[in-house]
């Protein structure tokens, strides 16, 4: 009895949760007035201290300015100062997401990212790719689990 009215909580709250992302944008990022280097070295920190590995680092503006010129972009190279994504995976969430489908491996994998914008120096923007994919009540409550942890990772790293 106990246990039932716990997943009907559960799931009620996966819904709502996921009738607010279906609203909004497919990423969230915060405003931090730190810089860039300080807020990449929180969310690394905040990865590592969830306890995941961090599997890759892009170097979004660097490639933008490489190749820039290649891909006949007339203007600024960047509008960036600085900008990089982080991408890792958490096995526990994952394999909850693809058990209730397996078409859930698109959320993989999940993807946090900063940058600075040249028009806005001062300002370190980070955030992360929302894990939208699916509609069953198992996929919807694993789904907001992984929002959850990397909501949780990136406000540790903003301060929020």
């Amino acid at each position: 009895m106990f246990g039932k009215l716990i997943l009907a909580v559960a799931t009620a709250l996966a819904l709502s949760f996921s009738a607010a992302m279906a609203s909004e944008h497919s990423f969230v990022s915060y405003a931090v007035t730190s810089s860039f280097e300080d807020v990449v070295f929180e969310v690394e920190n905040a990865i590592v201290d969830e306890g995941l590995i961090i599997d890759y680092r892009g170097h979004v503006n660097t490639m933008l300015e490489r190749t820039s010129e290649a891909v006949g972009n007339k203007g600024e190279k960047s509008p960036y100062i600085d900008a990089t994504y982080l991408h890792f995976c958490s096995a526990a969430l994952t394999h909850e997401a693809v058990s209730a489908d397996p078409e859930n491996l698109a959320i993989c994998p999940y993807v946090i990212f900063a940058y600075e914008l040249k028009s806005a120096p001062g300002t370190t923007y980070v955030g992360y790719r929302r894990p939208l994919a699916g509609s069953s009540e198992a996929t919807l409550a694993a789904l907001a689990k992984i929002e959850a942890l990397l909501d949780r990772i990136v406000r540790s790293a903003s301060g929020e």
